[in-house]
């Protein structure tokens, strides 16, 4: 029973930290798209049409994509020190 208190105990630790992580990047990255949105709407619309077909706007979409797994990745990996010891 005495082992069963600090394990509790870590586990909600280690619960908060991920939400506080998730919940901060989630905000950065809407934060990023927002910016990436006003940006690509000043442009004109031909320019607009020639990047769609380039692929531009799912380019854009595959890096926020990486950045955004890259650090659940990470945040995944730093709540798993907290259980391993």
């Amino acid at each position: 029973m005495s082992i069963i208190g600090p394990l509790v105990i870590q586990a909600l630790i280690a619960l908060g930290v991920g939400v506080f992580t998730i919940t901060g990047i989630d905000l950065a990255v809407n934060q990023a798209v927002s910016w990436l949105t006003t940006g690509v709407g000043g442009i004109p619309a031909n320019i607009a049409n020639v990047m769609a077909m380039a692929g531009v706007f799912q380019g854009m979409s595959y890096v926020v994509g990486a950045v955004t797994t890259r650090m659940v990745m990470a945040g995944a990996s730093s709540i798993k020190k907290w259980f391993i010891q």
